[in-house]
């Protein structure tokens, strides 16, 4: 008696494990870690094409990082949720170095959602943006 009740009992935990393995498997999205190089590059590529498309004078960079997460497809799809910040850098300026202003007021902070796909072939797109008017 005690053995089958051990037996459902391992199956049970067998099966739990083995539905909730498959539906983080499945296509969903995972959390990833910042300093993964795939991220950082992704992430590099997100703030490039978001100052691109700003009317603003001045170089936004990401002041803090809420989240990131990636996807594997026919690729990765990679998910920023950040915090972006004005620099003291013009977009037209040669400067390098261009950390976020640390005065709250002239950083203007702002949170964006970026979704950055890097197909296996090498192809890299910012397919979605979401970021109040800059």
């Amino acid at each position: 008696m005690i053995w089958k009740t051990l037996l459902i009992v391992a199956v049970f935990a067998v099966a739990t494990d083995v539905a909730v393995m498959a539906l983080k498997m499945v296509g969903g999205y995972s959390d990833a870690t910042v300093t993964d190089t795939g991220v950082q590059d992704a992430l590099r590529y997100a703030v490039v094409r978001h100052n691109a498309g700003t009317n603003d004078m001045y170089l936004r960079q990401v002041g803090r990082v809420i989240s990131v997460q990636k996807q594997v497809v026919s690729g990765v799809n990679y998910k920023f949720v950040v915090e972006m910040g004005q620099t003291a850098c013009r977009k037209t300026g040669v400067e390098s170095n261009c950390p976020v202003r640390g005065d709250e007021a002239a950083a203007k902070p702002y949170q964006c959602t970026f979704v950055v796909y890097k197909h296996w072939s090498g192809t890299v797109s910012l397919t979605s943006q979401t970021c109040p008017t800059v």
